[in-house]
């Protein structure tokens, strides 16, 4: 079995691939920070090591076969963080990886994109990141490309990922509403781009299996591209009650949630609502066609897990 080298082995992501890893019986060596309060599971390495402080030494790949780079920061954080964590974590990763790796899959995000206004975006679609995450994850894409002459690295853009361990931003539209208080975005058309975990790491081990070129890119999304009303009416019909009917102009939303984040409400950032608000759809034939990836969990059943999941966390049985 192979050895693979992982970052972030202990994030939300990296948790759900370590233990699909573990199940086909494929070694595992975790980078992770000294002093880490994270727990590996039994029979995956540590070896300690800051990404953000520097190269990782060439030991950390003494035996490897496979790298994948999940390690990183998402959501509202300042930019000079986004890219010491994001952009140069991926550049301090790739320093010292040896050609002998058989191959480096890199997450990425379809954020690196930008807006394009809800044309069908391919992997061939300018990238004009907006957003201090969208750009950091752009310029962590433009430092991996400096070793892509000598290392076969895969880039992942991944859509908004739910599921168990992603509860963050979604739980608090679900508490919005359970009780009456959440409002369509706009006029709710919009497609919005969601990711089960289990897929995304299905991506990633499709990606490392793989005998395709090096430095190509792939869009990792679910295959129903449902509007925000449409799913918003599917939450509330799981949680048994009413779909919200108050609309609220965009820029409104936006201008409450930057105050309420100021003043230390994070629950649902300016992020979070856009990624709600904006009409985006990718187009992922060419995963298909060179990765065999498809979506398998279909939204209507991943937004029924997610709501279980809430109401456990609330103390409600279903």
């Amino acid at each position: 079995m192979p050895l693979v080298l992982i970052t972030g082995a202990t994030g939300r992501l990296g948790s759900a691939l370590v233990e699909r890893l573990l199940a086909r019986k494929d070694k595992i060596r975790a980078v992770v920070r000294k002093g880490s309060r994270h727990k590996l599971p039994p029979g995956v390495e540590a070896f300690e090591a800051d990404l953000s402080s520097g190269p990782l030494p060439k030991e950390a790949f003494a035996g490897v076969q496979q790298v994948v780079h999940l390690a990183g920061l998402v959501g509202e954080h300042p930019y000079n963080e986004l890219m010491l964590h994001n952009a140069f974590a991926t550049k301090n990763l790739l320093a010292n990886c040896p050609s002998f790796v058989h191959r480096v899959v890199i997450a990425s995000s379809i954020s690196v994109y930008g807006e394009h206004k809800g044309q069908l975006v391919s992997e061939s679609f300018e990238l004009n990141a907006n957003s201090p995450y969208g750009k950091s994850k752009l310029m962590a894409e433009v430092f991996a490309r400096e070793y892509c002459e000598n290392l076969p690295i895969v880039f992942l853009r991944f859509g908004m990922i739910y599921g168990p361990g992603f509860e963050e931003g979604y739980f608090e539209v679900l508490r919005r509403l359970k009780e009456g208080k959440m409002a369509i975005i706009g006029d709710g058309s919009n497609r919005v781009p969601l990711l089960h975990v289990s897929d995304a790491v299905q991506a990633i081990l499709l990606a490392l299996d793989s005998k395709i070129e090096p430095c190509r890119e792939y869009n990792i999304v679910g295959s129903e591209a449902m509007t925000q009303k449409e799913l918003l009416l599917l939450a509330a019909s799981e949680l048994g009650v009413p779909a919200p009917a108050k609309t609220v102009p965009l820029s409104l939303a936006l201008a409450v949630a930057k105050v309420k984040f100021l003043l230390g409400d994070h629950k649902l950032s300016p992020e979070n609502i856009l990624q709600l608000s904006l009409d985006r759809a990718y187009d992922t034939r060419r995963a298909k066609e060179e990765l065999g990836f498809e979506a398998r969990v279909k939204i209507k059943e991943g937004i029924k897990e997610v709501v279980g999941l809430y109401l456990k966390s609330e103390g409600q049985a279903r």
